[in-house]
């Protein structure tokens, strides 16, 4: 199966492109950049197989030379299907995983072996979340407090702290009580604040006490499938849903979306994503097999810079994958 279909673009006009193609012998549906390896670019994949054993690519990007390269570093065995992987921001050994049992859904941290390549190799099973009530959706590590994470199930957010070289989890607190919560995530420019999406709903949290700051009622017409702060301007944040379209919203007055584009995919849009270097640079990808890049300034940190809204948009990658 194809695992991904990876891009990079070369100057500001995105006018020269390439891909990079990985295959993987089982379906997966889940990619996660290594955000402690400052020095490479990787990422883990993880397999999607109900009936079989799973596994965790461990694989590396390499653009330096010519029209790049893409590698497998190691292999690690799972026991069950992987629908979300959450690695560490400070130790690239250490990632969540959200899987499926077959009976029951399972968040656990594990740690990958030090060395070893060309066979599958074992992962350390450190610890395991518990208290759950139905799908688990992700684990969040949170970039402003040390040892601390956030899981969300289908109804409600925990709060974790670990301890003793995280092999230990202490519940913190839980709020929430949404119905069908589907998607949340922390703000990298303030502290203990959070936004999550259940149906068509955004809500604004601060996790210190589990109370709400904000609430958009009816941010989309259908389903609210993800979220995404902007890294450079403290307030932005951007909404995908199934009705097609990609918000943009200042979380101080959330009336109206500072800019909405309507039918940015032909399906329900799944991701949406700011460059966290160049954020008036956002990805996006559908069930209609799409992934695009726009070009967005005005909703960037280069809003004021020189002819910001007549480049809007102008420069768009689409790659069907």
């Amino acid at each position: 199966h194809l695992l991904c279909h990876a891009s990079h673009m070369f100057g500001p006009s995105g006018g020269h492109s390439s891909s990079l193609i990985y295959g993987l012998s089982s379906k997966a549906r889940c990619i996660a950049p290594v955000h402690a390896e400052t020095e490479k670019d990787r990422f883990f994949v993880g397999s999607h197989g109900l009936n079989e054993e799973n596994e965790i690519h461990l694989i590396e990007v390499d653009t330096q030379a010519g029209p790049g390269n893409i590698s497998c570093i190691s292999i690690f065995g799972h026991p069950h299907e992987i629908w979300a992987i959450s690695p560490s921001h400070s130790d690239a050994s250490l990632l969540f995983t959200c899987y499926n049992t077959g009976t029951d859904y399972k968040a656990s941290l594990w740690r990958t072996p030090s060395s070893g390549q060309g066979q599958v190799q074992a992962l350390e099973h450190v610890l395991e979340l518990p208290g759950h009530a139905g799908a688990i959706r992700n684990v969040l590590w949170d970039t402003h407090v040390d040892d601390q994470v956030i899981s969300l199930d289908e109804n409600n957010v925990h709060v974790w702290q670990l301890s003793n070289g995280a092999s230990e989890a202490k519940p913190v607190r839980t709020f929430g009580g949404l119905k069908n919560l589907l998607v949340g995530t922390l703000s990298p420019n303030h502290a203990h604040q959070m936004a999550t999406a259940h149906e068509g709903t955004i809500k604004g949290w601060d996790f210190r006490q589990g109370t709400s700051t904000y609430t958009i009622e009816k941010a989309h017409a259908a389903v609210v499938r993800d979220l995404d702060f902007n890294p450079n301007r403290a307030y932005v944040l951007a909404s995908a849903g199934d009705d097609m379209a990609v918000k943009y919203w200042d979380i101080r007055n959330t009336k109206e979306p500072l800019k909405v584009q309507s039918n940015a995919h032909h399906h329900w849009v799944w991701t949406v994503k700011h460059n966290k270097l160049h954020d008036q640079l956002v990805i996006t990808s559908s069930s209609d097999n799409n992934v695009k890049l726009w070009n967005v300034p005005s909703i960037s940190s280069a809003l004021n810079s020189k002819d910001t809204h007549a480049d809007e948009e102008r420069h768009t990658l689409n790659k069907r994958i």
